[in-house]
């Protein structure tokens, strides 16, 4: 069985993808906007991800349960 990674990685130039209080409001323009997520996720078979990103996605019911996470 062939054992392959991929890092996707989202973060702006001071390190950090949300506002200093958590908030991400400013990628509501784009959620109706297709940006291959749905490819990614198919094609993957777990997503590591930190327990910020959990908590913040957990309101993201049509990404969080399609695959297995590891926190």
């Amino acid at each position: 069985m062939e054992i392959r990674f991929a890092v996707f990685i989202a973060v702006s130039l001071d390190g950090y993808i949300a506002r200093p209080d958590g908030s991400i409001d400013f990628l509501a323009p784009f959620h109706d906007e297709e940006h291959g997520y749905g490819a990614f996720f198919a094609g993957i078979d777990a997503l590591v991800i930190g327990r910020g990103t959990y908590d913040t996605v957990l309101g993201f019911p049509e990404t969080i349960n399609i695959i297995p996470l590891i926190l």
